[in-house]
Formats: C-alpha cells, sequence, structure tokens
C-alpha cells in the first residue's frame, strides 16, 4: 500500500485577509489545489500570488498534482485611487481630488458665490483618501443688504435690509416742500443686489 505524501502551502496575504474557510495550509501530491481568489484589503486590488517575495514572474493560480514539497506563496497588490468630488451648490467650480487610496489630502480653497457667505462642507474632508469615491457639498449662508435712500432735504425714506436676491418692494417717493420729485439718482433694483 502506499499513500500520497501531503505538503504544507504557507500563504502571505501581505496585508490582507483570506475569506474564511477559503484558506489552503496544506496539498496532496496527484491532487493539488487551488489557490484562494476572495482574497481582500482596503483600499488595494488583489493581483495574485507570487512564489517569491520579489512579487516576479507570473501569478500562480494553482499548485499542479505533480508537484511536490512545501510550498510558499506572497499576494501581490495594487493600490486603488479613489475621487473626492466637490459640489459646490451654485458657488465657484472647486476641482475634484483623485489620488491614491491612504496618500495625504491638501483641502482645496473654499469656494465663492455672489451675495452668499460659504459656511463650511456637509462632511469634512478626509485627512488621507479613504477606500471610497465620495462627494462633498457646500453649505452656504444668503447674505443680507441695505439700501439707504437720501432724499435730498426731502421727507425721509427707510432703509431696506434683506435678503440677496430677494425681490425689492419700492418704497414710496418723498416729499420736499416748493419740489417735485423726479426720480432717484440710480433705478431702484428689482431684487436685492
Amino acid at each position: 500500500q502506499w499513500t500520497a505524501p501531503t505538503y504544507t502551502v504557507t500563504l502571505h496575504a501581505n496585508g490582507g485577509t483570506i475569506a474564511d474557510g477559503k484558506d489552503v495550509t496544506g496539498y496532496t501530491y496527484g491532487v493539488g489545489a487551488t489557490l484562494p481568489t476572495d482574497v481582500t484589503r482596503t483600499g488595494y486590488t488583489f493581483k495574485g500570488w507570487y512564489d517569491n517575495e520579489n512579487l516576479t514572474g507570473s501569478p500562480v493560480t494553482a499548485i499542479s498534482n505533480t508537484e511536490t514539497g512545501n510550498k510558499e506563496y506572497w499576494a501581490k497588490w495594487e493600490i486603488n485611487q479613489y475621487t473626492i468630488t466637490f459640489d459646490t451648490a451654485g458657488g465657484s467650480t472647486v476641482a475634484s481630488i483623485t489620488q491614491d487610496y491612504g496618500t495625504a489630502i491638501t483641502a482645496p480653497a473654499d469656494p465663492t458665490r455672489e451675495g452668499y457667505t460659504f459656511i463650511g462642507w456637509d462632511k469634512a474632508i478626509p485627512t488621507t483618501m479613504p477606500a471610497e469615491n465620495m462627494t462633498i457639498t457646500a453649505k452656504w449662508k444668503v447674505n443680507q443688504y441695505t439700501i439707504t435712500f437720501d432724499s435730498n432735504g426731502g421727507s425721509e425714506i427707510a432703509p431696506i435690509t434683506q435678503d440677496y436676491g430677494t425681490v425689492i418692494a419700492a418704497p414710496a417717493n418723498p416729499t420736499r416742500e416748493g419740489y417735485t420729485f423726479i426720480g432717484w439718482d440710480k433705478a431702484i433694483p428689482s431684487t436685492m443686489p
């Protein structure tokens, strides 16, 4: 009677995780083994198993049924790139950021928007690139402005203070004894500038 020899297989995931039940710890001569492909690592793409620590040559997917001896394999990983997109919600354009996972992010300059004050982003800009694409949206507070009327010796006209872009109701014309009002030096805008 003969028994086929069995050999050990050592897998170095290099920071990755082999799915439960998918690890290969040994193989039998005449049977061989298939190396797991269900291997994950946050922010990286699995590129295969290599039979050397320098990850050179071609990836190995299986141990043939004619192989003998203990085997050792190393996982090769390729870092992923992700993109942070900025939705300025009507403000000036802010370029998106695309870079490798885990690299330091330089926050962009704040956007601007006529008649509004930038009050921040809806979520914090990460300090390093996360392992996902994300969109960050600008938050704005509308500014208030005031139109002041100088009646040039006529009856007093109250100033108008209201939000940018809102409709302005023109005041009644001022009066001045002995004079006829002929208009303002500039047109009263229809909406708050």
